[in-house]
């Protein structure tokens, strides 16, 4: 069979156009396997990091699981032990002395004595005062030549000895000095030093001395003011 020229040609057009399908066809077969390998790498990652997040959050659920229960037997051995240890004492208060102090007693060669002691507390421990001490003559208690007249016992009332003190809590005991004299009693007499040591509760055991007088002893009471 003989073939025209334009026979071969249309032969050399169909020919042409099926190795352009074919070639059409593959670059297209090539897109959609490299797509379907894309899409599967995506999903790939995506699982991945799903699963590495849960990964996380249980690790994270379980070292807040572990540290509750880390805390919860530190707490319990804390009051085991709290409970086991003996309460320690409370810290006692510190005593004040301040207020007014009372008390009477008979002192040889003056009769019978009144002493009347008011104290401040400036620091602690540390402690001001006013001091006041009557006596009057008591016949069954002194001798002849040791009473006073009437008009001596009258003015001792009137004008006691009295003076401005000052001391301090030391070994137990207040120590007071005479910081200024007041009066003196009508035989010029009056204190030169007062020692109170506390005697049970709210009582003192009161000394005090004279230069020229007969000291004493005295138990003192808290006065209501």
């Amino acid at each position: 069979m003989n073939l025209t020229k334009q026979h071969r040609k249309a032969i050399w057009i169909c020919l042409a156009l099926v190795a352009a399908s074919y070639v059409i066809r593959s670059v297209m077969n090539f897109a959609q396997q490299q797509e379907y390998m894309r899409q599967q790498f995506i999903r790939a990652a995506q699982q991945q990091a799903k699963a590495q997040a849960e990964a996380k959050a249980k690790a994270k659920a379980r070292a807040e699981k572990d540290a509750d229960r880390a805390a919860k037997a530190a707490a319990a051995k804390s009051a085991a032990v709290a409970k086991a240890a003996p309460a320690l004492p409370k810290p006692e208060k510190p005593v004040s002395y301040a207020g007014i102090w009372r008390g009477q007693t008979s002192v040889e060669g003056r009769g019978l004595c009144a002493l009347r002691i008011e104290l401040h507390e400036t620091e602690p421990s540390k402690y001001q005062g006013y001091s006041t001490l009557v006596c009057a003559d008591f016949a069954p208690l002194m001798k002849p030549k040791e009473r006073v007249n009437r008009a001596a016992a009258i003015k001792n009332r009137m004008n006691p000895e009295a003076a401005v003190i000052s001391g301090a809590m030391e070994k137990g005991a207040i120590a007071f000095h005479i910081d200024k004299t007041i009066g003196a009693d009508s035989n010029g007499c009056s204190a030169t030093s007062f020692t109170l040591t506390p005697f049970g509760k709210n009582e003192f055991a009161a000394e005090w001395q004279e230069a020229t007088c007969h000291g004493g002893r005295i138990m003192l009471q808290k006065a209501r003011r």
